[in-house]
């Protein structure tokens, strides 16, 4: 018997051994929390480019997610392993993933089984702005954590619509129209074009808050912004692109662990970045978590569009083992439950790092699953927006849109890296 849990509050689908609900923020009771035996109808299956290689891309270094650098157990000055092998099946596969509720002697606010008399925040991008960050925006209750003790709402922050547009790279993220306020965050950095040692470089990195986590908004934010920050500083300094990426993903990780609490009350996040060489095309992807990265054919001479990550999920993790078929685990309710994320609770994983060398023009795509869970194809998005890369700004602005459209369950950010950048050659060359 195939069993369906949703949310008592919104009736969003909530999967086995949430203690949240994504769509709202309300604490589920433990009845929807314990059924047994469920199966949903999954997001279309999505092959990396890991398992089969794509005409026109040219990995730098073998198979795009090999080699890993581990995240654990590193000082701030230690340098990073660079040639580790590649594990078929990651060891924290067979280890389900179960958020630790809220910290021992805070209440849970009571799961109430109709919505709050009071109205919810507006839909669109003008964000509620609270008057008392104490009190919550849309009932008498108090906060905590960013969430009321009340009603179990999430509270809302600033950034529900945000737009980022330099020369070379566009970001726009938004909160989606079921969350309460917008977990992701993006950073972007352009390094000036007549730097020394990495001109006219593109910076890019998108976040994606564990909604089931304390403070997920802030975890984002503060992993985003210290990503790119120590990624376009190192490269600044002349580091390989390949080290820079596994040292800023060092920091995030320390970044965002340092503000938990404690391990059981840990912010948490996924991460992707991306360095393009807007000379060549050649792109750096680094990433944990299942946000992913994509590269779009702009052109029929243009490389084919790819997935250029592999999702750190259970539902991967089983294809991997031989487990189960691909589609067989996108079927489960466990489909794109995390293995892998950044936060103090994380314990030692290995991040992924990746070199391609396509052929332009096209463009290099960031995004977290607000987006690709309606488009989980290279193909389907490429097609969604043809030539992206042409016009970077509106084509941010559609993916989201289209998201929005297609029903906005999640928070949704996408940044666009044209290729070549707005600095690079007439087109990238092959490598």
């Amino acid at each position: 018997m195939t069993v369906v849990r949703t949310c008592p509050a919104c009736s969003d689908t909530v999967a086995a051994g949430d203690v949240y609900c994504e769509g709202c923020g309300r604490t589920l009771p433990e009845d929807v929390r314990e059924a047994r035996d469920t199966d949903a109808v999954a997001t279309a299956p999505q092959e990396s480019l890991a398992d089969h290689a794509r005409p026109g891309l040219v990995s730098g270094d073998g198979a795009p997610t090999a080699p890993q650098v581990s995240l654990g157990g590193l000082a701030l000055g230690e340098s990073l392993p660079g040639d580790s092998e590649w594990d078929a099946v990651d060891a924290m596969a067979t280890q389900p993933v179960r958020r630790a509720q809220r910290p021992a002697g805070t209440p849970a606010p009571a799961p109430a089984r109709v919505a709050p008399e009071w109205p919810p925040p507006a839909t669109g991008s003008t964000p509620v702005q609270p008057t008392n960050p104490d009190l919550c925006v849309w009932c008498p209750g108090t906060v905590l954590d960013g969430y009321c003790e009340k009603c179990g709402f999430l509270q809302p922050t600033g950034r529900d619509h945000v737009e980022v547009r330099t020369r070379s790279a566009v970001g726009v993220s938004d909160r989606g129209l079921r969350h309460r306020r917008n977990e992701d965050a993006m950073a972007i950095r352009v390094i000036d074009a007549d730097d020394p040692r990495a001109p006219g470089s593109v910076v890019a990195v998108v976040c994606d808050g564990v909604s089931s986590s304390p403070r997920s908004d802030e975890a984002s934010r503060i992993t985003a912004e210290t990503g790119a920050t120590v990624l376009a500083e190192r490269l600044r300094q002349g580091e390989d692109p390949r080290a820079a990426t596994g040292a800023a993903m060092t920091r995030a990780a320390e970044a965002v662990a340092g503000i938990a609490e404690s391990p059981s009350s840990a912010p948490a996040c996924t991460y992707v970045s991306a360095v393009v060489d807007p000379g060549t095309g050649t792109t750096t992807i680094g990433w944990v978590g299942d946000s992913r990265a994509y590269w779009l054919s702009g052109a029929p001479t243009a490389s084919a569009s790819a997935l250029l990550t592999k999702d750190d999920s259970w539902s991967e993790a089983m294809v991997q083992a031989g487990a189960l078929s691909r589609e067989e685990a996108m079927r489960s309710a466990n489909a794109h439950a995390l293995i892998a994320w950044m936060g103090a609770d994380s314990g030692e994983i290995d991040a992924h790092i990746s070199t391609v060398t396509p052929t332009g023009p096209g463009a290099v795509v960031l995004c977290s699953d607000g987006l690709w869970n309606y488009y989980p194809e290279a193909q389907a998005l490429t097609d969604a927006v043809p030539g992206a890369g042409a016009d970077p700004h509106a084509a941010a602005r559609t993916y989201v849109s289209l998201a929005l459209q297609a029903g906005g369950k999640d928070n949704i950010t996408v940044v666009v890296i044209p290729v070549p950048t707005a600095q690079g050659g007439h087109r990238a060359e092959q490598a």
